[in-house]
């Protein structure tokens, strides 16, 4: 049986296996979506499904004062108004 690796949704807390959950790595030009999970860099991991974990105050822990830039961002991308975005803005 193969090993997998589960993550924490940094919102909910919830251990989840990695490939279910979303990937976000804040860099020095904002926020990035990482759906493969092997950008470099230091990143937190969101419950795509579950429109909770995209609230601003859930965010906090990981983005601080761009919490709310980041929580607009995630409702743009998945919410479905912009499915091709893969760069999220820095607010």
């Amino acid at each position: 049986m193969r090993h997998v690796p589960l993550r924490m949704c940094v919102a909910c807390r919830r251990r989840r296996p990695k490939g279910e959950l979303l990937r976000i790595l804040m860099t020095p030009e904002g926020f990035r979506l990482d759906p493969t999970g092997k950008l470099p860099g230091r990143g937190a991991y969101v419950c795509p499904d579950n429109p909770d974990c995209w609230a601003e105050k859930k965010l906090r822990r990981f983005a601080g004062a761009r919490a709310k830039a980041l929580s607009e961002a995630l409702w743009a991308h998945l919410g479905g108004k912009d499915g091709q975005s893969t760069h999220l803005p820095a607010g």
